[in-house]
């Protein structure tokens, strides 16, 4: 069944699925601050806040090859209800305990593996559900006014979780819970879907792993999950090897305008990204984004200013929604509607978990290598990216 084509702010569907994400994100985002700054009230360890880091990595992981599947057997408005659901009583106990003063280091370490386990399928099921709401002529429009939102709330959620804190250590946690539970109420007075998920009798291996073959037996998709993968490790790896750089040398403010430049450089990317795409080939702007991102890192590492580097790595995150909206507008044009879900999943999460080590990798880096030359480092594997996307053939159809 053809949808009809509506402006998007009149598009009810998209609309409340628009707000219900926006804030179940700004509930996410704001705990990342959050967790570590009360796990460190209430036990003062570092190691405590390591510790419920790799929980939250650990269990999206676990997750990830069983998310995809529940969305395409359960269907994405039930996933999503319930995932915001049970995050908000959780985000709610946890506030209780604080208000209690009975918090403890297991009770965080609960709520953050509830938080990223259920994350993994609320994602995917956000995306599957854009998918049904928005008729395909305006899915460029669409994902682009999703990566302005994910660049607002990048900035938004962390800055909120740590003004609230300051308020009240519970704050910041009572407003999450509210912010689930809304998203929940949002989404769960949509319409019942008119296309049935898919149910099978049994779960077999083969299930589980649909998302992952179609993604590695598309070539299209798997250069541009790699080019994701890889550009978004570049990113987190070069901001915190600047950060770490700054704040060494004991310029608190060139931390705050290397983090202004790369938000700013992520809104101005958001604004232009759908003129590009009605505008541009599409291989003509997967070059030029991936040969900023090259060059920019590059240039980073052979200045020795701040406000340069700051504005280079603004320039490599205006590249990045547009690489953003063309890798999805093309998976949700061309996934199987059975498996939408499992290739959703892999691709939504497994260019996150890549991504988090680049900060993890600067630091150990930093450890014996000065900064010019991690940055050095950094821009091998994005220079590589740019020059096989230049001269791989068999992209050169397929990416007109």
């Amino acid at each position: 069944m053809t949808m009809t084509a509506v402006a998007l702010h009149r598009n009810q569907t998209y609309v409340r699925l628009w707000v219900s994400y926006t804030l179940s994100s700004l509930g996410t985002f704001a705990s990342l601050v959050s967790l570590p700054l009360l796990v460190m009230a209430s036990s003062g360890s570092p190691v405590g806040v390591g510790l419920i880091s790799f929980a939250g990595a650990s269990f999206m992981l676990l997750v990830l090859p069983w998310a995809g599947l529940l969305v395409d057997r359960v269907g994405w408005q039930a996933v999503m209800v319930r995932a915001d659901l049970v995050r908000g009583i959780a985000f709610g106990a946890l506030t209780y305990t604080v208000v209690t003063h009975q918090v403890t280091i297991g009770a965080i370490l609960c709520v953050t593996v509830v938080n990223s386990a259920l994350g993994v399928p609320f994602i995917s099921a956000a995306a599957t559900a854009l998918r049904a709401a928005v008729p395909s002529e305006q899915l460029s429009a669409a994902l682009s006014v999703n990566q302005g939102r994910a660049a607002l709330v990048t900035i938004l959620g962390p800055l909120a979780g740590a003004s609230l804190y300051g308020v009240a250590p519970a704050l910041p946690f009572a407003v999450d819970a509210v912010s689930f539970i809304v998203s929940a109420a949002l989404v769960a007075t949509l319409p019942a879907p008119t296309a049935a998920p898919a149910h099978g009798p049994t779960t077999r291996w083969t299930d589980i792993t649909a998302g992952w073959r179609f993604l590695r037996g598309h070539p299209v998709l798997r250069y541009m999950t790699l080019n994701v993968i890889v550009t978004d490790f570049g990113i987190n790896g070069v901001v915190v090897v600047l950060i770490i750089g700054t704040s060494a040398s004991g310029d608190a403010l060139g931390t705050g305008v290397i983090t202004a430049c790369t938000g700013a450089g992520n809104l101005l990317g958001s604004a232009v990204t759908l003129w590009a795409i009605r505008h541009i080939r599409p291989r003509t702007l997967i070059l030029v984004a991936t040969w900023t991102g090259a060059l920019a890192v590059s240039a980073i590492a052979v200045t020795d200013q701040v406000l340069w580097g700051a504005l280079l790595a603004g320039c490599f995150c205006v590249a990045t929604p547009v690489l953003g909206v063309l890798t999805n507008k093309t998976l949700l044009e061309e996934v199987p509607q059975d498996i939408v879900g499992r290739v959703q999943s892999v691709f939504q999460t497994l260019p996150r978990l890549v991504a988090a080590t680049g900060p993890v990798v600067a630091g150990l880096l930093l450890g014996v290598l000065p900064v010019p030359a991690v940055v050095l480092l950094f821009a091998v594997p994005l220079l590589a990216l740019a020059l096989f996307t230049t001269l791989a053939r068999a992209l050169r159809p397929a990416l007109r």
